[in-house]
């Protein structure tokens, strides 16, 4: 499987995963500053200064300077352009905290895109499942929570609080803080689409 990480401004600390990394905006400076070499760089850049511009075009295969005036966040942006390039997966980090209105549309890309995204950082494990049985392991986090946008019917085994063919809508708040019982719990989802949250306190 093909994996592209991208760093976005708030990004602390690399997941330990094998992908290729590509910078969006100040995530590019991040990557360039720990020595990773990017894929691809990509933003707007108007808040680095020339010095760091060069060593991101160092660090980095291709770098695409956006237009600062667009309809689409930076996160938005690198994800249609890595989703373009064809890769199977995607992990955000960098994309929780700091602005509460890019933290819901980096939520809402992970829902739009079932399978195919993540969101990863010290606390917090995010992906969307769509229709079909999935095995989800727990490595080492503490709580899984379901939610979805629109309504989704879904059961889950080896799971504290087990459910069987529930419906469950945009409104319903009791899917929250469930635990995996053991190495991995099943969710099993009969239409829809549901966001998991896997976290641990920290």
């Amino acid at each position: 499987m093909s994996i592209a990480l991208i760093a976005l401004k708030l990004t602390k600390r690399i997941p330990e995963i094998e992908a290729d990394y590509i910078g969006a905006d100040l995530g590019a400076l991040i990557l360039a500053k720990q020595g990773k070499h990017m894929r691809l760089a990509l933003g707007d850049f108007d808040s680095v200064a020339p010095e760091d511009l060069d060593l991101i075009r160092q660090m980095s295969d291709e770098m695409i300077v956006l237009n600062p005036i667009k309809d689409d966040s930076d996160s938005e942006s690198a994800l249609n352009h890595v989703l373009a390039m064809g890769y199977d997966h995607v992990v955000m980090c960098g994309a929780l905290g700091g602005r509460i209105d890019h933290e819901i549309v980096n939520l809402r890309l992970v829902y739009k895109s079932p399978g195919r995204i993540s969101i990863m950082d010290d606390q917090n494990r995010i992906t969307a499942y769509g229709v079909g049985r999935h095995v989800i392991k727990a490595e080492g986090y503490s709580y899984i929570s379901f939610f979805t946008e629109s309504e989704a019917i879904i059961s889950l085994e080896n799971m504290k609080y087990p459910l069987r063919d529930r419906r469950i809508t945009y409104r319903d708040l009791y899917t929250v803080s469930n635990e995996i019982l053991s190495e991995e719990g099943i969710l099993e989802v009969s239409s829809g689409s549901v966001l998991v949250i896997q976290s641990k306190d920290q």
